[in-house]
């Protein structure tokens, strides 16, 4: 089953949000005159969704680099525009629960039709379907709005059914109006379950759905294009992907980790943008006027009227405080602790360059006891593959870069009393191709680390590390997971080929592509797109690829069972696995003795562990979890199995922290008595196991690499 992974979540929209974008978002703090209690919804007008010169050359340019630049280029045909409108309408209209049969018969003309419209750089099939679903939402959310003041009856034994691969269109409007019925149901009942008085979950809900309609009524014309472009580009490949300027910023912020702006991450809290954090360093910290908590009532440019930006979206007020470094913007902030209503402070902040330093590689240490005194390990966590050389050589500040930060935090290492180094990659899902290199380079001699296969015949090149110099050459174990992609697993991978690190985890999440972003419009343009495409894949120097299998570890964590549907293996058009001829270099490997004594010291200490028997029982019910293919919609079945999974989660949590030597906790106190380290709780776990193997694995006079025969010259 194809995952979502890809795909725009329209109406996941909880109370409380913090956006991707807040987090590289710095903003600057304004004033505006008064606090108005009413939500200026910024709404877009149909005549404002239509096509402009600049999105036609853009689908020209993206048309022209999946032709010519894509690593497996594909016939825009009549097939291929049917799989573009199915995609787009599954975009807007995921659950089928706003068009009918009716209305995909009236679109049905241009299901064979989009391949030549888009040759004639053509979309505006785009937004009138888009402005048909906006009217079926406003038309829906007025039905929703008199649903939920329905008195549903909880005792019948009806069900709601969330499995989306057996949903149809419906026939006409009142079969969907009995899948919403169903939808509020569920909606209110759950919120029942947790003993809300029923006038709040009246006004709960009408809320969350009248924010879901703003956010659609919100959208911008470039914004509705990337939809349509990505159901085109989606067919290319998971991670081909049109990006609008917005998207496009977002993602340079977040390869770079450096942006321009006040130093503030944002979220949003109903109507309110609000100051997540204050980021170190920044002019909003430096200001000393501005702290978490804080609400921005209205953003101004310099010299320029201030704009009330209650109830606008986040990407829209951080697109306001954004700009260029020197440059000044004002902010109406009211402070967290004050009634909306309440008379704002003016703030003037002059942009600067922002590291992200909290998203950068982190050295920490971890001690265990082993016979008669305490072994300290150090700790990488490398969270993706970054690098602003590009802005650095255009002027842009200090180089921040994976490889630079790694290696003088093991400078550090080298300081310490540490025995072994763990490098953790868990969660990192990838970055720069040359970072992966180059960081490879730290901990092996020359040699080739990756080889890259291109589009064309013969295209196929070794990337190598020329540097004799190795930056560390102590025991290492390389930590990964699910979530481990690409240029991690060319990390993780050429260090097993060379059998210099052990790695130890899950299997690695299978990504073995390249991708290429390309901007579509003239650099002078202020408003760049770009489009991401694979343009090549990599192999490891063993000739294997990590495509699909992904990077299966020497150690398996006995942390839970493998979710089979995860990974690049879940999505119905990534690229299969292949291999090519190996690079010319010297294999190594662990003994399997070795390996089977440091997995079987593993299973002893894990098999009885409470941490890691709560891992395992939560990774099974998150496993159960997502076989349920429908919800009953029935107060006292519903109550059974919630109370009953409750128990179990609070017996198994408790037995956990019995073996802390902590209280137990009830469901109604648990979130008041966390674990301690909190969020870094689980992270020390699997820390400390590691250091354990990493012990056993000093400790054994087995651990010897076994050289093996040099793979072919070529």
């Amino acid at each position: 089953m194809k995952k979502e992974l890809m795909r725009n979540k329209l109406f996941t929209h909880l109370s409380r949000t913090t956006a991707f974008v807040s987090i590289m978002s710095i903003a600057v703090i304004g004033l505006l005159g008064s606090s108005p209690a009413i939500a200026d919804v910024q709404e877009v007008a149909d005549s404002e969704l239509t096509m402009t010169k600049d999105l036609s050359f853009d689908i020209h340019k993206t048309l022209y680099f999946l032709q010519f630049g894509h690593y497996s280029p594909k016939s825009l045909d009549d097939d291929y525009s049917a799989r573009i409108f199915e995609d787009y309408l599954k975009t807007l209209d995921p659950n089928k629960v706003y068009f009918t049969q009716q209305d995909i018969d009236t679109f049905e003309p241009y299901r064979f039709k989009l391949d030549d419209l888009l040759k004639r750089r053509d979309a505006e099939v785009a937004f009138e379907i888009f402005k048909v679903f906006r009217k079926r939402l406003q038309d829906r959310t007025d039905k929703i709005m008199q649903l939920i003041d329905s008195e549903f009856d909880f005792t019948a034994h009806d069900a709601l059914n969330i499995d989306r691969d057996t949903y149809t269109w419906a026939e006409d409007s009142k079969e969907i109006d009995s899948r919403w019925e169903k939808r509020i149901k569920n909606d209110t009942l759950q919120q029942v379950m947790a003993k809300t008085p029923i006038e709040e979950v009246r006004d709960n809900l009408k809320r969350r759905y009248q924010r879901q309609r703003d956010v659609i009524y919100q959208l911008k014309a470039d914004e509705v294009f990337e939809w349509f472009m990505n159901s085109f580009t989606r067919d290319h490949g998971p991670h081909t992907t049109y990006m609008s300027h917005v998207t496009a910023e977002n993602f340079d912020i977040s390869m770079s980790l450096q942006l321009t702006g006040i130093g503030a991450a944002l979220s949003t809290d109903e109507d309110y943008t609000v100051i997540n954090r204050i980021i170190k360093g920044g002019p909003a910290e430096k200001s000393g006027a501005i702290k978490a908590e804080d609400k921005i009532i209205a953003v101004g440019q310099e010299g320029e009227e201030m704009i009330n930006v209650i109830g606008w979206r986040l990407m829209d007020v951080v697109q306001m405080i954004r700009g260029d470094k020197g440059t000044k913007v004002r902010l109406d902030v009211l402070a967290g602790d004050k009634a909306p209503g309440s008379p704002p402070e003016r703030l003037e902040l002059v942009r600067d360059l922002i590291q992200l330093e909290d998203q950068a590689a982190k050295l920490t240490e971890v001690t265990i006891p082993e016979g008669n005194r305490e072994h300290t390990y150090s700790v990488i966590s490398v969270p993706s593959f970054y690098s602003n050389a590009d802005q650095v050589a255009r002027g842009g500040g200090k180089l921040v870069a994976t490889t630079n930060d790694v290696e003088n935090l093991i400078k550090e290492v080298k300081k310490s009393d540490s025995e072994g180094l763990i490098l953790d990659l868990r969660g990192n899902g990838g970055g720069y191709l040359n970072e992966a290199v180059s960081l490879t380079g730290l901990f092996i001699e020359r040699g080739p680390v990756v080889q890259v296969v291109g589009s064309q015949p013969g295209q196929r090149r070794v990337h190598r590390d020329t540097d004799s110099r190795v930056a560390y050459d102590g025991p290492m174990i390389v930590l990964i997971d699910r979530y481990s992609a690409s240029a991690s697993e060319i990390f993780a991978g050429a260090l097993q080929d060379y059998g210099r690190a052990l790695i130890v985890g899950e299997r690695s999440f299978g990504k073995g592509t390249v991708q290429y972003p390309r901007a579509l419009r003239d650099r002078n343009t202020d408003r760049k797109s770009k489009i991401k495409f694979t343009n090549a894949q990599f192999f490891r120097i063993s000739g294997s690829s990590t495509q699909h299998r992904g990077v299966v570890p020497d150690l398996l964590l006995n942390s839970g069972e493998e979710d089979i549907e995860f990974g690049e293996r879940s999505y119905d058009n990534a690229l299969p696995w292949s291999q090519t001829e190996p690079a010319d270099y010297t294999a190594g490997s662990f003994s399997p003795t070795l390996l089977e004594t440091l997995k079987a010291k593993h299973l002893r200490r894990t098999d009885n562990s409470p941490a890691f028997d709560l891992l395992r029982k939560n990774s099974s019910r998150i496993l159960e979890n997502k076989k349920i293919k429908e919800l009953s919609l029935n107060l006292e079945e519903r109550q059974i199995r919630r109370d009953q999974q409750e128990k179990d989660s609070l017996d198994n949590l408790n037995a956990y922290r019995a073996s802390l030597g902590l209280e137990p906790v009830t469901e109604e106190t648990r979130k008041d008595n966390p674990l301690p380290g909190e969020d870094e709780h689980w992270n020390t776990v699997i820390h400390t196991e590691a250091a354990h193997i990493m012990h056993d694995f000093n400790q054994s006079n087995k651990a010897v690499i076994t050289q093996v025969d040099a793979a072919p010259k070529h």
